[in-house]
């Protein structure tokens, strides 16, 4: 019975419980002085941080190597797999509390205050073992065959993002941004943060009276970008092309960190950690999934932060699937930062969660009296915390409606629904074969069998209400749109890890049996080979020779590799020289470009003067006579140029001396790049 075997491997039950190990040789020390030494010891590594940093010490990307360095080093888990776990989810789900409130403190930034914070646990818990004379071996994560399965991971996550992490001039950055609609808002937001110091929504009225465009979008994933670039370039926000530049970097490091974050939770699993031959296939088809697959469409659409919500989702089911084994407080900790990171990044989503923070609240419930009052009290406080987090999420949206919200039109390519539906009924039949196991073993066992099975069926659940947004959008607008295709695609995600883990829970055991066997080792080779293919051919080497790649990341890769060989459009060029305008007053481009939408060319105007406010979007859907051709550039401008008084307009040099002419009234705000 493979619950049976997973119970006795890790000791699940009342010890378990209370996530406490058995202390060799404890220290004769008092508590009140180890706990002493533990702070001063603490505050002494924060305040060298933050001396470091205010020397220019510790920036660039070395000091974020560090940074992951240290948090892994920390004790919160045994295995190295789940210490990438808790780093990743704690990054992710601390960053929007950090740009939610703001304090004047010399030299303390948000980037500077993370690094300090890693420091600090580390020396603390260094400091903690030294005073009470336990091993310091605990300090390094317990390295298996398996553990190397997220490091692997990250060489073709790298190279799916390849041009976001290797960008090198303004210009290769605007040519990837732009080939893609959604990555103007999301750089807004970043820039926006990155130079006023908090989420849209705390900031005052703009200039023009109005309120600042995306104040009502949650923030969570800009605001993780914004801490990481802080810690890399400094809190002082660079020109707009550098800013960009390190936008996208980040975009892509973050991604790599999704990828991370899904293969570590697998490897963290129990089940997985058995037999790496039995493992590989089952990883590499997650994998696969998440880099090349359906996971890349949202990477390469400009939905980055919907990309790392998906993934939080997956961590949130890990750690729920883990509750018998890690400490409670530390569970309850990392599924409250999963949730509230799930929450800013991509809201819709924690209906992905409910199904595992249900679980984990009637595990808590049931074994009550094992984890005792006191830490019940806690567990308490921390779901306050997450509570706070996820109302701040909702303040957000306080002024849109949710019917329009659902039936919003937009644009995302589709992934395969053959495949999507594929992915959703072998859920079906897992969960399917582990409901027919509910009675097997002991009553512990057996609760633990249903509490997995209501988990790992989170994607048959969402699935429901998927067609239940299906039929919604159908009575309203005669088709599904937007949101039910992102939803779709999210509930197809899942649906691969879930079936995953299942598949691997109920058959693992038999498979194992042969691992030993020569002809195994070349079974699970193959299959692991096999695996990387299920979601279309993923190799770009031979697109030239007539074999093109089919998969949806490894086409996308190919498709930005071809737009970067080319010389620059024209419009990157105008953009270029329309950062580097020096005008008081905003403006909007209003212009004809082949291959580019006029409406997009006009969001990046206004993004990258950082000056996208509610009032200067009206201007937005006001170029459309663009869309009929160049002459008609003056029926757009004028409509600008009458009813928002506030706002300049940007043509083209040849344009500006007759435009000038025809309404010399407005001459003074017709200018040019």
């Amino acid at each position: 019975m493979p619950h049976l075997k997973l119970d006795a491997v890790n000791n699940a039950g009342p010890r378990a419980l209370k996530g406490t190990d058995v202390l060799s040789n404890p220290g004769a020390v008092s508590p009140a002085m180890l706990w002493i030494a533990v702070v001063l010891a603490s505050f002494a590594a924060f305040a060298a941080v933050v001396a470091a940093r205010a020397a220019g010490g510790l920036t660039g990307w070395h000091s974020l190597l560090a940074l992951g360095l240290v948090m892994v080093l920390t004790p919160t888990a045994r295995n190295l797999s789940q210490r990438i776990l808790f780093a990743v989810v704690g990054l992710a789900g601390t960053a929007p509390f950090m740009w939610w409130f703001s304090a004047d403190i010399p030299h303390l930034d948000r980037g500077t205050a993370v690094l300090a914070l890693g420091a600090a646990a580390l020396v603390g818990s260094l400091t903690y073992t030294g005073v009470r004379r336990l091993p310091f071996r605990r300090f390094l994560p317990r390295f298996r065959a398996v553990d190397s399965l997220p490091l692997i991971a990250v060489v073709p996550a790298a190279w799916a993002v390849q041009n976001f992490l290797f960008t090198r001039t303004f210009e290769s950055t605007l040519v990837v941004l732009t080939n893609s609609w959604d990555f103007a808002p999301h750089f807004n937001m970043f820039n926006m943060i990155r130079n006023h110091g908090s989420i849209i929504a705390l900031l005052p009225s703009a200039p023009d009276g109005s309120t600042w465009t995306a104040a009502s979008y949650p923030q969570g994933f800009h605001a993780l970008l914004a801490s990481l670039a802080e810690i890399v370039a400094g809190p002082e926000a660079g020109d707009v092309g550098r800013e960009s530049m390190l936008f996208l970097r980040l975009a892509g490091v973050v991604t790599v960190l999704g990828t991370l974050l899904v293969v570590a939770g697998l490897t963290s699993l129990p089940v997985f950690r058995r037999n790496f031959l039995v493992t590989l296939p089952f990883v590499t088809i997650a994998a696969t999934a998440w880099i090349v697959g359906p996971g890349a469409i949202p990477v390469f659409g400009a939905f980055p932060n919907f990309a790392l919500g998906v993934a939080l989702c997956i961590a949130c089911i890990v750690i729920v699937e883990k509750r018998r084994i890690t400490p409670p407080a530390v569970s309850t900790a990392a599924l409250i930062l999963t949730v509230t990171a799930v929450a800013h990044g991509w809201i819709l989503l924690l209906v992905l969660c409910l199904p595992s923070v249900v679980v984990y609240g009637l595990f808590l419930l049931w074994h009550r009296r094992e984890v005792g009052g006191a830490l019940l009290l806690v567990q308490s406080a921390l779901a306050s915390v997450g509570a706070a987090g996820v109302i701040g999420a909702l303040w957000q949206l306080r002024q849109l409606s949710a019917g329009e919200v659902l039936t919003t039109t937009g644009g995302i390519a589709l992934a395969d629904p053959g495949v999507a539906v594929l992915c959703i009924v072998a859920n079906a039949l897992v969960a399917l074969a582990f409901y027919s196991r509910r009675k097997v073993g002991p009553a512990d066992i057996r609760r633990g069998t249903l509490t997995s099975l209501h988990v790992l069926a989170t994607p048959l659940f969402a699935a429901v209400l998927l067609v239940a947004l299906a039929v919604f959008q159908l009575t309203q607008a005669s088709k599904v749109s937007y949101y039910f295709h992102k939803s779709f695609l999210a509930v197809e995600l899942l649906a691969i890890f879930c079936t995953v883990v299942a598949a691997a829970e109920l058959w693992s055991p038999l498979l194992a049996r042969h691992g030993r066997r020569k002809t195994f080792v070349a079974a699970s080779l193959l299959t692991a080979l096999g695996a990387t293919h299920f979601f279309g051919l993923p190799f770009t080497g031979l697109s030239e020779q007539g074999l093109k790649p089919t998969a949806p990341g490894a086409t996308g890769v190919l498709g930005q590799a071809e737009l970067l060989s080319k010389p620059a459009p024209r419009l990157i060029r105008k953009l270029v020289g329309m950062a580097a305008i020096k005008n008081t007053r905003p403006f909007v481009y209003v212009g004809f470009d082949d291959g580019f939408d006029p409406q997009l060319a006009a969001q990046w105007s206004l993004a990258l003067q950082g000056k996208w406010t509610e009032s200067n979007h009206l201007a937005i859907p006001m170029v459309r006579p663009m869309y009929d051709g160049p002459a008609h550039v003056p029926e757009a401008i004028e409509d600008i140029l009458r009813s928002l008084p506030g706002l300049d307009v940007v043509v083209d040099p040849e344009l500006v001396p007759e435009l000038r002419a025809w309404r010399p009234q407005y001459a003074s705000r017709i200018i040019t790049y």
